[in-house]
């Protein structure tokens, strides 16, 4: 994400972080006909910085649209690897002209016998 936001040119982040969905996904025994919780954060980054030429929602990108992405991707129904969750995920952030580039974090929050939280971060450039 990072490298995203070093460049020269301005950009505009908007983002959707600790979304956290109960989800079926996973590929070992256990995690099979199960759900379990994950959180998602998401950033998708336009270029410039400018205000907006007018205070109407139809002149930036609506946030609600990260909301939208994610449940819809979700409802397509079971994903065996977080990896093709993310690139599916991206796909449909990068949909809109406005978005440049897309970052995908997901994090299984609840494994079983294992310390911590395991997840992948996914970024794409249009």
């Amino acid at each position: 994400m990072s490298v995203l936001t070093k460049s020269s040119e301005d950009v505009t982040v908007i983002f959707l972080e600790d979304a956290v969905r109960e989800i079926e996904v996973g590929i070992h025994d256990f995690e099979q006909d199960a759900t379990q919780p994950v959180r998602f954060d998401i950033h998708a980054i336009q270029s410039g910085s400018q205000r907006p030429a007018e205070e109407d929602i139809n002149q930036v990108l609506d946030y609600e649209f990260l909301q939208t992405a994610l449940d819809s991707v979700i409802a397509r129904g079971r994903f065996g690897l977080l990896e093709s969750l993310a690139s599916e995920l991206l796909d449909e952030l990068l949909t809109p002209t406005l978005v440049v580039a897309a970052s995908v974090k997901i994090t299984k929050l609840e494994i079983p016998h294992f310390e911590g939280e395991l997840g992948c971060s996914v970024t794409r450039l249009k």
